[in-house]
């Protein structure tokens, strides 16, 4: 018996040594598709499926903000216009027909019932949620990150500043208390009364990628590390301490935050920071992923990740572009709960958290240009494990296998055995589906060796928990 532990893709390779007893014995898994892991069990990952017409191009960033009324109001920079989606089609809510020329990604934030935009381009833009247009904040610098802290919004990595400064990537301002539209000039009489004013920050770090916020503090991330910025009031406003000099955020849509948890790819790996310490989620006691992650993403597209959060699905979700794709094809997705990965072919050109009103959830645009979430139809997905090889060192004939499954739909397995670890022509059976009186799936001729793997295949799995191999032994060694 059999139950299906983390996927470990940076250990596939190896054997997993298996005892002969009838209890469940957790086995890695070394591949697994289109599923997602949470309360204890795989499951089926929903696919993709679009809602109302399309962009006109591809989207450069979306968010979404409730309005008064606490209905979601979902936002988009395409092209060189900005767009509000109606249900069913985009409206253009630029402050002029194509007034955004040249855009090649925007940050969104909502505050005090505004929603503000930048592209480090052109002025910062603002404009009430569910209103008609946007309009310029003339007096604001221009940056390429958005974020809030308490009652500030802040601005990094920026371009053009109030103090005649240009391309300052290591910089933030934020404007008076409460106010994002009120940019005094910083260190005069005005802004020290409206507490605003504007960080350096450590400049080994590099550009601001991410603002993070809370309350009274927040994160930075910056290229190459991270500050933590809490708000003291009075005219220090907020204290900025660096807490991580050898970590820092690869690209500026690779972290999200979750409550007061940011989750977020470093240069070596996956990691999960609390304003305090940064802990490894990559590289864990059930994740081994990191140099899967770095052998198989594009490095030349890592600007195109992006990352969000599902609330139903309880899940964080990376989306990379792997091999030589210029766009995310591949869904990483990470239930804090237990520290497992999953892994779908889930293709998007732009990923972010969307909100429906009560919870977070997925939001994707697919690579026409069109809106969608994943409640559609799944894709098949299987979860396969490492090489086992029994401690008595003798071979096994796998005769039948059971998948340990809740599902709707005609489950499958598959049974590939090895006569060493290495064996360049292994023995694969087909998908085989099982007995509808037995549950069981039948192998003739049994595939027979040293090494045995399985792997369970299904579209509409609620919990995925195992198999049980029924074998016979072999010959001696």
């Amino acid at each position: 018996m059999l139950s299906f532990g983390p996927w470990l893709p940076d250990g596939a390779n190896l054997a997993f040594g298996f005892p002969g007893q009838f209890n469940a014995t957790p086995v890695p898994l070394a591949d697994c598709l289109n599923v997602y892991f949470a309360q204890g069990a795989y499951r089926s990952l929903p696919g993709f499926s679009g809602v109302g017409s399309a962009l006109a191009s591809a989207a450069l960033g979306a968010y979404t903000a409730l309005d008064t009324s606490g209905n979601p109001q979902v936002y988009a920079g395409a092209g060189s216009d900005l767009y509000h989606f109606t249900g069913s089609a985009w409206a253009s809510v630029s402050k002029g027909a194509g007034a955004y020329s040249g855009a090649a990604h925007w940050s969104f934030i909502d505050f005090g019932g505004c929603i503000l935009a930048t592209d480090g381009i052109h002025a910062l833009q603002d404009m009430t949620v569910g209103g008609a247009a946007f309009a310029d904040v003339t007096a604001a610098p221009i940056g390429n990150v958005l974020g809030v802290i308490g009652q500030f919004v802040l601005v990094g990595d920026i371009v053009s500043g109030l103090v005649s400064d240009t391309n300052v990537p290591y910089r933030v301002y934020w404007p008076a208390l409460g106010d994002p539209t009120t940019w005094p000039t910083p260190l005069t009489d005005a802004a020290i009364a409206a507490q605003s004013g504007f960080e350096d920050l450590d400049q080994d770090f590099g550009r601001v990628m991410f603002i993070g916020g809370g309350p009274q503090m927040g994160i930075i991330l910056q290229r190459h590390g991270i500050t933590r910025a809490t708000y003291q009031g009075g005219d220090t406003v907020f204290a900025f301490l660096p807490y991580e000099r050898k970590r820092g955020l690869i690209a500026r849509g690779a972290a999200v935050q979750v409550g007061p948890v940011t989750h977020f790819i470093a240069d070596d790996g996956f990691q999960m920071t609390d304003g305090s310490q940064v802990v490894p989620t990559g590289t864990a006691q059930n994740a081994a992923l990191d140099k899967w992650f770095w052998s198989n993403v594009n490095q030349s597209s890592l600007a195109s990740i992006r990352a969000g959060w599902d609330a139903d699905k309880r899940c964080v979700a990376y989306a990379i572009p792997t091999g030589s794709r210029t766009v995310p094809d591949t869904l990483l997705m990470l239930s804090p709960e237990s520290g497992q990965w999953t892994k779908s072919a889930i293709s998007s050109e732009m990923l972010f958290t969307d909100n429906d009103g009560s919870r977070h959830r997925l939001g994707l645009f697919s690579a026409a240009h069109q809106l969608g979430y994943l409640t559609g139809t799944p894709a098949s997905g299987y979860c396969e494990t490492y090489d086992i090889s029994f401690v008595d060192a003798r071979a096994r004939s796998v005769s039948e296998a059971q998948p340990n499954i809740v599902c709707t739909d005609a489950p499958t397995m598959r049974i590939t055995a090895k006569s060493s670890a290495d064996d360049p022509a292994p023995n694969v059976t087909g998908d085989i589906g099982r007995d509808t009186f037995t549950k069981r799936c039948t192998f003739d001729p049994p595939p027979e060796g040293l090494f045995v793997r399985a792997r369970v295949t299904s579209a509409a799995a609620q919990a995925i928990q195992g198999a049980t191999l029924y074998t016979e032994q072999g010959g001696a060694v």
